[in-house]
C-alpha cells in the first residue's frame, strides 16, 4: 500500500468510527429499552389483575403466583438496567479510544484518542497572472524584456502534526517550478523538531529558518504578492525555502529567539562545499491588548564560508545579493538589480523591523545592510543597503492576528464569510507599501567607467538601485479563499559597466487566486 492509500484507510477509519460506534450503542439501547418497557406493562398488568381481586372480597388461591411473577419480573428489569448501563459504558469507552477525524477550516485532521499522535494535511496554491508595461526603447537598449502571462506561484501540498507528544514534524512539497527552471518542483520544508522543553525548542532539516518579521509571515498570509525586496534579498543568503539547517528556538507569549546553523538549499547545484553561516533573530511583543499591539524585531546573518564552485584549493567562492521586481510572473526568474557573482570571504547583514496594529489598521517597516567581503587581497568590502514601509486598512474591520510561535502578524479572518444566503461578504482590505533596495557602491556618474585601487581592483559596483510603488485589494471571502489585485510602479536606476543607462521604468498589474489549508 503506498503513502497516499495508507493515510486515505486511516481517515476513513477514524471516520468509521465515529459513525459505526453511536449507531451501534443506539441500536442496541433501543432494543434493550423495548424490552424493559414490555415487562414493566407486564409489571403493571399483574398488579391490576391482584387489585382486582382484592376488590371482590373472595379469597383467592392464585394471587400468589402473580405477586411471584411482580417479583421475578422486576428482578428482570433491575437486570437488564444493569446490563444497559454496562454496554453504554463500554461503548463510551470504544468511541474515547477511537481516532479523532475534523476538519477545521477545510483542513482535514486526524488524532489519536490522547492528542499524542497528529496529522493534518496542508495545502496552498497561489495562480498569478500579470502584465508588465515597459517602454520599447528601455528593452531595445539595455535593460531586459519581461515576459507578461499566468503561472503557479506556488503548488505545496504537505503534512504537519506530532508524534509520542514531544516531537512535531512537518513535510512540504512545492510543485511549482522555481522562477528560471524547469524542474518539476522542490522541498520547501522537510524537519523534525522537539518540543518537550517548552518553550525550548530544537529543529533540524530543510525549511526556511527565522530572518526577519517579513521573512516570518507565511507565503499564504503575505500583504501583498511577493515579499518586499529589502527583506527577501535578506533571507536568501543564508535562508529561504529548502534551507539545510539545524535551530534552537525560545518561543514564549512575548518574546521569541532563534539561533539557525544553516548550509546550502535544497536545490542548489554546481557547488562543491556548501556554504555555512550562522543566522539569528529576536522579537518581543512589547506591547499587547485588545485594540493595540506593537512587535519588534532584529536579525542578522553572518556567512563565514561561501560554498566551493568545485574541487580542490584553488576552487573559486562567488556569491551575489540579487532579487526580481516584487512579482514574479516572468517565468525566466530575470532580476533587474544585482550585485553579480563576486568572489567572496564572508557576508555580513543585519535588519531591524517593527510592526503595529490599532484596530483594524496595521503598519509595519524595516531597514536592512548588507557587507560583502570579497576574497582577493586588495579587493574593497562593498556596502549595500534598503528599506521598506506597508500599511493596511481592513475596511470590514477585522485585524491581522500576531502568531506568537513565529513572532509575525498573520491573515485577518473574516468576521462574516461570504454567503449570498447568509449576506456575509467576507474582509476586505487595502494595502500600500513602498520599498528601496539599493545595490550600488561608488556607482560613479553616466558615461564613465569605475575606476580601480592599485592592486587593479574595482572600488565600486553597479548593481543598480530599486525603488517600487505597490498598492493592491485583497478579498478574503472566508479563510482558505483569497483574491489580490495588485498595481505597481517600478523604477530601476541602474548603469551599465561603460556607463550606459541600463534602468527603466515598469508599471505592472496583477492577480492573485489562492486557496491555503
Amino acid at each position: 500500500m503506498n503513502s497516499t492509500n495508507g493515510f486515505r484507510a486511516v481517515l476513513l477509519c477514524g471516520v468509521a468510527a465515529f459513525a459505526i460506534a453511536p449507531a451501534a450503542h443506539a441500536a442496541s439501547t433501543a432494543a434493550t429499552n423495548a424490552k424493559i418497557e414490555a415487562l414493566e406493562k407486564e409489571v403493571q398488568q399483574l398488579n391490576s389483575e391482584v387489585e382486582d381481586l382484592k376488590k371482590q372480597n373472595t379469597p383467592v388461591q392464585p394471587v400468589a403466583a402473580p405477586a411471584d411473577q411482580v417479583q421475578d419480573v422486576e428482578a428482570q428489569i433491575s437486570d437488564l438496567k444493569r446490563s444497559t448501563s454496562a454496554q453504554y459504558a463500554d461503548t463510551q469507552a470504544q468511541i474515547a479510544a477511537a481516532p479523532k477525524a475534523t476538519i477545521d477550516n477545510g483542513r482535514p485532521t486526524i488524532s489519536s484518542a490522547d492528542g499524542k499522535f497528529t496529522a493534518s494535511i496542508r495545502a496552498l496554491g497561489q495562480f498569478d497572472s500579470a502584465y508588465y508595461s515597459q517602454s520599447a526603447q528601455a528593452v531595445n537598449t539595455n535593460a531586459p524584456d519581461l515576459s507578461s502571462g499566468s503561472n503557479f506561484r506556488r503548488a505545496q501540498l504537505g503534512v504537519q502534526g506530532k508524534v509520542f507528544g514531544d516531537w512535531s514534524y512537518y513535510f512540504n512539497y512545492d510543485f511549482a517550478s522555481s522562477a528560471g527552471s524547469e524542474s518539476p518542483g522542490h522541498i520547501q520544508s522537510i524537519y523534525a523538531e522537539y518540543d518537550g522543553l517548552k518553550p525550548f525548542a530544537v529543529r533540524i532539516g530543510a525549511y526556511p529558518p527565522s530572518a526577519g518579521l517579513e521573512d516570518a509571515t507565511s507565503s499564504s498570509d503575505t500583504m501583498f504578492l511577493e515579499r518586499n525586496s529589502p527583506a527577501d534579498a535578506a533571507r536568501n543568503i543564508a535562508g529561504g525555502d529548502g534551507r539545510d539547517a539545524v535551530s534552537l528556538l525560545y518561543m514564549g507569549d512575548q518574546f521569541f529567539a532563534s539561533l539557525s546553523f544553516t548550509g546550502d538549499k535544497i536545490a542548489d547545484t554546481g557547488v562543491f562545499d556548501e556554504q555555512t553561516a550562522f543566522l539569528g533573530r529576536i522579537a518581543d511583543l512589547v506591547y499587547s491588548d485588545s485594540d493595540v499591539k506593537l512587535a519588534l524585531s532584529g536579525s542578522g546573518t553572518y556567512v563565514f564560508k561561501t560554498a566551493d564552485n568545485a574541487a580542490g584549493a584553488a576552487s573559486t567562492n562567488t556569491a551575489s545579493i540579487s532579487d526580481p521586481p516584487e512579482l514574479t510572473v516572468d517565468n525566466e526568474g530575470i532580476k533587474l538589480v544585482s550585485t553579480g557573482n563576486l568572489q567572496t570571504s564572508t557576508i555580513d547583514q543585519w535588519a531591524v523591523e517593527a510592526g503595529g496594529e490599532y484596530d483594524n489598521f496595521y503598519a509595519q517597516g524595516g531597514y536592512f545592510a548588507y557587507d560583502i567581503d570579497q576574497k582577493q587581497v586588495g579587493a574593497p568590502t562593498f556596502n549595500f543597503d534598503g528599506w521598506y514601509a506597508q500599511a493596511s486598512w481592513i475596511f470590514t474591520g477585522e485585524a491581522r492576528p500576531y502568531n506568537t510561535a513565529t513572532a509575525s502578524f498573520g491573515a485577518p479572518k473574516p468576521d462574516k464569510p461570504f454567503s449570498l444566503k447568509d449576506g456575509g461578504w467576507g474582509a476586505w482590505e487595502l494595502v500600500g507599501r513602498y520599498s528601496v533596495l539599493d545595490l550600488n557602491d561608488n556607482a560613479g556618474g553616466a558615461g564613465t567607467v569605475i575606476p580601480v585601487n592599485s592592486s587593479l581592483f574595482p572600488v565600486g559596483l553597479r548593481g543598480g538601485e530599486q525603488d517600487i510603488w505597490t498598492a493592491g485589494l485583497n478579498w478574503y471571502p472566508n479563510q482558505v479563499i483569497r483574491f489580490e489585485l495588485q498595481y505597481q510602479n517600478i523604477d530601476v536606476g541602474r548603469l551599465s559597466s561603460s556607463g550606459a543607462n541600463a534602468g527603466q521604468r515598469i508599471d505592472t498589474v496583477a492577480l492573485r487566486s489562492q486557496i491555503s489549508l
